[in-house]
């Protein structure tokens, strides 16, 4: 069965290394014995690696069985300690989770030490089984339920078709000493629950339950990969990535199923953050509550530091930069020339000229502003946007609150601070790329006219602003 298992999945290739973890329990025994058989046959070479994991006061002996059956048969036994227990106090997580990143750690240093090509583990048929029920109770996703994959990247599997009591009868049949560990008889945790209680519970009922299950997870496999290949679809055209966040193009998420979306969704998180990052199921039903929602400048915090903003048709998401807050948000221009606004890199072209015979201001090139230079002499203004701050446009009576404005034409909660204000005597003048206010318009009287006009950055800030 196992040959059968690694051609059908092309686990393995000729000349591949092998790192095989091995605990010392029967699982790994037989796997380790299994391919050790078959490495002449199919052209592979193996490694041992076992971890101690620093659980049990006699862990050390379980390192020292397998180091003795590595030098029986001739096979290299890489071991290392770790501190598991205190692994998952440091880092939050639970113990199993702090182990099994312990072990993938240590297995790919092996692997990489000895330029070996894939890591076979020993799950198998009743391990995929026992974890569809553990996240079927932990209200688990379509692919989450649907069974351990036989080769994830260069992790393979080997035993993943075998059944327990398949392997056992084998390391009986051969006289293959292993180690029981005693902790796996108890209750604790849930897995061992599900494999010492449950599990008998359902055999009296359905002593063969295990095959036509495992079907059942066959079928699941094959519709997840459909779902996933028409996520990756909707993710290639609705998402956008560069170095510093994604950018999900609302319309086009919100007009597919939510099923989709969700999936194509959790399909860039992991492209951006790497598996290591747990998302789990409130974080993206929140994030598709957020493409659906009516709310344009939603806000959300996310796991690993990102954050997620709605910006009217599209989502950010990303991790800001940390930032040191000036002392000042604002700068003063003192005459004729160019100024740079803070770190926005948005500059400012400050001009005077004598009234010519066209001084009359096109109000529909937001990016250039006219004013009566004897009305708004230097120096001037420029700050960033503050809470309660007001503009008297330009064709309007009264006053109207900069907040609204900005929500009106739509402009990104993020960008509202970057751009920068001209303000005199307390006035705002211009909002750049916005709106004009009506103070020192240039009347047929002016004699001397103030231009100030955007040289850079403030197109550039709209399009790619994280």
């Amino acid at each position: 069965m196992v040959r059968a298992t690694i051609r059908q999945y092309r686990m393995l290739e000729s000349t591949a290394g092998v790192v095989v973890g091995v605990s010392g329990g029967p699982d790994s025994v037989a796997l380790l014995h299994l391919l050790n058989a078959l490495k002449s046959e199919m052209g592979f070479w193996i490694v041992a690696a076992h971890m101690d994991h620093g659980l049990r006061s006699d862990s050390w002996s379980d390192a020292e069985f397998v180091r003795e059956m590595g030098r029986k048969m001739g096979i290299r036994v890489e071991a290392a300690t770790e501190n598991v227990s205190a692994v998952a106090a440091e880092g939050g997580v639970s113990v199993e989770e702090a182990g099994r990143r312990c072990r993938y750690k240590f297995f790919e240093d092996v692997r990489i030490s000895t330029a070996a090509n894939v890591i076979a583990t020993a799950h198998h048929m009743d391990d995929e089984l026992e974890t569809f029920f553990l996240r079927i109770f932990r209200g688990s996703s379509l692919h989450g339920i649907k069974g351990i994959a036989p080769v994830r990247g260069r992790i393979i599997r080997p035993l993943i078709r075998a059944k327990r009591r398949d392997i056992i009868r084998f390391l009986e049949a051969e006289s293959i000493p292993y180690r029981v560990d005693l902790t796996n008889l108890e209750d604790e945790p849930d897995r061992n629950f599900v494999r010492n209680r449950l599990f008998p519970v359902i055999s009296q009922g359905f002593p063969n339950f295990r095959n036509p299950l495992r079907r059942t997870l066959a079928m699941l496999e094959e519709e997840d990969e459909f779902l996933d290949v028409q996520a990756k679809k909707l993710c290639s055209d609705a998402v956008s990535t560069d170095e510093n966040c994604l950018t999900l193009d609302v319309e086009k998420l919100a007009s597919a199923p939510k099923v989709l979306a969700a999936r194509a969704v959790l399909l860039a998180l992991y492209n951006s953050s790497g598996r290591e990052e747990r998302w789990n199921r409130s974080h993206i039903q929140s994030l598709i509550n957020t493409l659906y929602g009516n709310n344009p400048s939603a806000h959300l915090d996310l796991p690993g530091g990102f954050v997620a903003d709605r910006e009217y048709k599209r989502v950010r998401i990303f991790r800001p930069k940390p930032q040191v807050s000036p002392s000042v948000d604002e700068l003063v221009a003192r005459g004729p020339g160019e100024v740079e606004f803070l770190d926005t890199r948005i500059t400012l072209r400050f001009s005077l000229r004598e009234r010519g015979d066209n001084p009359q201001e096109s109000l529909g090139d937001t990016h250039k502003a006219l004013f009566d230079a004897d009305k708004v002499a230097f120096p001037m203004t420029l700050r960033a946007f503050r809470p309660g701050d007001r503009l008297k446009p330009w064709g309007l009576e009264g006053s109207l609150k900069l907040k609204k404005l900005f929500i009106n034409m739509k402009v990104p909660f993020g960008l509202r601070r970057k751009i920068p204000l001209l303000v005199k005597q307390g006035e705002i003048l211009w909002v750049p790329g916005i709106r004009r206010g009506r103070t020192a318009a240039v009347l047929p009287e002016t004699r001397r006219i103030l231009e100030v006009s955007v040289v850079k950055g403030l197109e550039r800030l709209r399009k790619t602003d994280c």
